[in-house]
């Protein structure tokens, strides 16, 4: 971080301007440039929102007087004005604007937070193109009660997640709408290669979930890897020109992971796994091996 003549604090592409967990001393609005805002988890992390000239981010953590529940990083090269409590109102005194700008973001999330609890209460189990799962939780709560129902049952299930390769890349080079194209096409190719009884769902930016029932390990993957091919092949277009993404999976297969939690880390892993490979792959979770998170 540097500072420069101009007013506001200097971030280097890549730089974080603060991390999950930390303190909440003050609130940023956004100059120039691009900053991603990501959830981190022992499952990795995962794309929340992407902002630009003009966004207002960090405020809730202040004004709630509570530690950042998500990290922003520098996409590009950015230029933030920080506001602490003080800060703020000697601004609104100056900028009477900046309150009304900040009432309408906090609306904004509100609205999008009220959308997201009246999907969750919706019991739809079709696949959904774009939304699918609602997030993270959705997912776990659904696993959870599926890996139960195998088990009652007992069936064999595999679960798959899926992740676009360098997402972080696609946003950087081209438009947020350019991003959406990809996640919504690659869940357009995961319903053509699915089965109806199968769930899929979408629980990031760039990344899904599948649950196949009755699957084994090798008919898991051959789906996956169909899945894989053909979204390969798919061009995008972009104002840079025409571009093609990929997608790595990591599987798991029940019973071979007992829990739920097993079944979603050791499909987490496999991924892992298959992205230090370079990705575009489909990995194949061992039986029964799964790692611990590291503090």
């Amino acid at each position: 971080m540097r500072g420069g003549r101009e007013l506001g604090t200097h971030f280097q592409p890549g730089e974080v301007i603060f991390r999950q967990g930390d303190p909440a001393r003050c609130m940023y609005v956004i100059q120039k440039g691009r900053v991603e805002i990501v959830m981190e988890s022992e499952f990795g992390p995962r794309h929340l929102n992407s902002l630009k000239d003009g966004d207002i981010f960090g405020e809730i953590s202040l004004f709630a007087e509570k530690a950042r529940i998500a990290t922003a990083r520098a996409v590009t090269e950015v230029r933030a004005l920080q506001l602490d409590e003080k800060t703020f109102l000697s601004r609104l005194h100056q900028d009477p604007s900046l309150a009304f700008r900040l009432i309408r973001k906090l609306a904004q999330r509100i609205h999008e937070q009220d959308h997201e609890l009246m999907r969750d209460h919706a019991d739809e189990m079709e696949i959904c193109p774009v939304s699918g799962f609602t997030s993270y939780i959705d997912l776990a709560t659904f696993l959870e009660t599926e890996v139960k129902r195998a088990r009652r049952l007992k069936q064999t299930m595999a679960f798959a997640i899926l992740v676009v390769d360098d997402y972080a890349g696609i946003l950087e080079k081209r438009e947020e709408e350019v991003g959406e194209q990809v996640s919504r096409r690659l869940s357009e190719v995961i319903r053509e290669h699915v089965r109806r009884t199968d769930v899929a769902g979408r629980f990031g930016a760039d990344r899904f979930g599948i649950l196949l029932y009755e699957a084994d390990g090798a008919s898991a993957v051959h789906v996956c890897e169909k899945v894989r091919a053909a979204f390969a092949a798919q061009p995008f277009e972009a104002a840079d020109g025409p571009f093609h993404a990929t997608v790595t999976c990591g599987v798991a297969i029940f019973p071979e992971h007992q829990q739920s939690a097993q079944l979603n880390q050791a499909a987490y892993r496999a991924f892992m796994k298959g992205k230090t490979r370079g990705g575009n792959g489909v990995m194949l979770a061992e039986p029964g091996v799964v790692e611990r998170s590291r503090a």
